[in-house]
């Protein structure tokens, strides 16, 4: 039997979150010198690989067989049910479908539903704005949230308390990119705080989402690597106004609550976790 102690999640969070905010302004200010250009994306990269490697580093110094195990065990999962893939591939496109075709009895464009010209989330980036978010973001930083963080909380409280308070770890580790020069984020600001605000939101409901999937998956780290990064391909994909997107968080909000009410002795079973057959209890 092992004990939740083996996991230690105050300190992979203060750690990732710190190192993240503290580079921020590093890169945030090379952001906006042109002499700068080159070191913006290495800094970018490694703002995006903190997490990943705090979870590796914590889980190969622990020591602890089985927790090395079942994070391996977890990252070579590829066998999903058909259900759950249908819904990892499928979901959030219908939802932006969904959000766009309400959006026209606002008066917007049916041009939304049209392919975007410029495909990324980096201005000037190239292929990098495409396969930071569509491949890179998703891998590396499922490493770190999935690999470890989201489980080390799961071990110490029910499924709901983790996603709330992943929920609010995770949107205040997207701070930094508000204030990087050509960044999506970045282009939010300029819009109004509403799409700022909206985006901090729509974080917070996917959490409970991609945690509920990351569990009915039997924790498997490669499907949720491919939700994450259907999650924001269907956000890129379309010519989606920021008023269809807050339409887009408010029936993920929806969802997420029906998901709660549905399956709430889900969310708020006990605490443990298994972890290669064995459960993982609060010491």
């Amino acid at each position: 039997m092992t004990s939740s102690s083996v996991y230690h999640p105050v300190w992979f969070f203060l750690i990732s979150i710190s190192i993240t905010l503290a580079t921020g302004p590093i890169l945030a200010y090379v952001s906006h010198r042109k002499k700068c250009k080159h070191v913006q994306l290495p800094l970018l990269l490694f703002g995006l690989c903190v997490p990943g490697v705090v979870a590796l580093t914590m889980i190969f110094t622990s020591h602890d067989e089985l927790l090395i195990s079942d994070f391996w065990r977890r990252l070579f999962l590829f066998h999903i049910s058909t259900t759950y893939l249908v819904i990892i591939l499928f979901f959030m496109p219908c939802v932006v479908v969904l959000a766009t075709g309400i959006s026209l009895f606002f008066g917007r464009s049916r041009e939304q539903f049209s392919v975007t010209k410029e495909l990324g989330v980096m201005k000037g980036w190239a292929i990098f704005g495409i396969a930071i978010p569509l491949v890179l973001a998703p891998l590396i930083e499922e490493l770190g949230w999935r690999g470890y963080g989201v489980d080390s909380l799961r071990a110490h409280f029910n499924l709901f308390t983790t996603s709330v308070l992943f929920g609010l770890l995770w949107a205040l580790w997207h701070l930094p990119l508000f204030f990087v020069k050509g960044y999506y984020h970045n282009q939010l600001r300029t819009l109004g705080w509403i799409y700022v605000a909206n985006f901090f939101f729509s974080v917070f409901v996917v959490a409970f989402m991609i945690n509920w999937m990351y569990y009915k998956t039997d924790r498997s780290i490669p499907a949720i690597i491919l939700f994450h990064a259907m999650l924001n391909l269907s956000a890129m994909l379309l010519r989606t106004e920021q008023f269809t997107k807050c339409i887009v968080t408010g029936i993920l909000g929806i969802i997420a609550i029906m998901l709660i009410v549905l399956d709430s002795e889900f969310f708020f079973a006990s605490s443990a976790i298994m972890m290669g057959g064995v459960n993982v209890v609060p010491s």
